[in-house]
């Protein structure tokens, strides 16, 4: 049973794909029931839409060993451009046929499910978290040499956290993991609280000069890291007995951050830069060009539309705030762009977004949420 999940364009996209390979949901009450396969999925009638969801394809790719069949992996949006050579190489050391080019053409139906493989996760740490969900379902053991996960192994921990919940066996060794086959048990796992989306009501209060408390505890997730450097800005950020509370400053401090072990947060801190008092850096940011749209250009673009002077290189943003302009804003087809820089009409009339409803990638949910907080919304016919 999982308690609380989110129920999101990404997180329907996933569940249907894993329908299509033989597991069963249930809705009981908000939350879902699954009966899984035990590692022995069904082969798929038709490809596998995976939406726009870059996790789900990665995940999808890491189960086609145990998929009896060829397997045809496709979505919309920016997907195709989104990188899996990782994955890829790993199941072509597996014995699998891969065809590169898109739509992902997998037939691993004979490849090795376990034993000693390498995966490259510069580009995401994705690669990895997919690689050791699967392993447990194998018969053997799987060891997995990793290489270049760098600043990223806080959101592999989170995987190999939820693994352990359910019975999964995974150690640490030298320059990556070993996993135990035997499969998972079955339990009940309550969602913890959704520290990426706990990024905007922080930010909300930091530009707002206002209070506003996340529920629950941010655990070890990434972007907790937004916490450390709102208040680095001016922020007052104390825990309480529910959470943390965050009040903003009459102020906003530039700041100077590397935010490689957070880059998703880091698109709402840069919104969050852009009315500071001095021009602020945040570097770290490589990967931003890899998601949904390339978010450092998307960044640069829409907040010099705004009023600021904005630089930006392979993998940092510079941000000097200037005259501040009312926008409609572009979304490229991209949630957290959106979610972002919709803030701004917080403090700033004449604010709009082009793309409201790209929010239901993973907050379906937000702009009833920014209403709370006293913002008027209205939305063009």
């Amino acid at each position: 049973m999982i308690v609380g999940p989110l129920e999101s364009d990404d997180t329907i996209r996933a569940r249907e794909c894993l329908t299509a390979l033989g597991a069963r949901y249930a809705d009981r009450d908000g939350s879902w029931s699954v009966s899984g396969v035990n590692g022995e999925f069904s082969a798929p009638s038709g490809s596998l839409d995976a939406g726009e969801s870059g996790l789900t394809s990665r995940f999808l790719l890491a189960l086609t060993p145990f998929i009896p069949s060829p397997v045809v992996i496709q979505g919309r949006g920016r997907l195709p451009e989104r990188p899996m050579e990782g994955l890829l190489d790993n199941l072509e050391q597996r014995g699998a046929q891969v065809e590169r080019g898109y739509p992902w053409r997998i037939d691993a139906s004979g490849a090795a499910r376990s034993g000693t493989f390498a995966v490259d996760a510069s580009s995401s740490s994705q690669m990895v978290s997919a690689l050791l969900l699967a392993a447990p379902l194998a018969g053997g053991t799987t060891t997995l040499a990793v290489e270049s996960l760098q600043s990223s192994a806080e959101y592999v921990a989170l995987t190999v956290d939820v693994m352990d919940k359910f019975g999964g066996r995974v150690v640490s060794i030298p320059d990556g993991y070993r996993v135990e086959g035997g499969g998972y048990l079955a339990t009940s796992f309550a969602v913890p609280i959704d520290a990426s989306s706990a990024v905007y009501p922080a930010c909300a209060a930091a530009l707002t000069g206002g209070t506003a408390e996340i529920m629950g505890d941010m655990g070890n997730h990434p972007d907790r890291k937004i916490l450390e450097v709102l208040s680095r800005m001016g922020c007052s950020v104390e825990p309480t007995g529910a959470g943390t509370l965050v009040r903003g400053p009459h102020r906003l401090e530039p700041v100077e951050m590397d935010m490689s072990a957070a880059p998703d947060a880091a698109v709402c801190l840069a919104v969050v830069c852009s009315r500071a008092a001095g021009a602020s850096r945040i570097g770290g940011l490589e990967s931003l060009r890899l998601k949904e749209s390339d978010r450092l250009s998307a960044l640069r673009t829409e907040l010099t539309r705004f009023g600021a002077t904005v630089v930006t290189d392979a993998d940092s943003i510079e941000i000097e705030p200037g005259p501040e302009q009312p926008v409609t804003f572009s979304t490229y087809n991209d949630h957290r762009i959106a979610m972002s820089l919709a803030l701004l009409g917080l403090v700033v009339s004449g604010i709009s977004v082009d793309d409201p409803d790209v929010v239901n990638k993973t907050w379906p949910g937000y702009w009833e949420w920014l209403a709370t907080t006293g913002a008027i919304l209205t939305k063009s016919e």
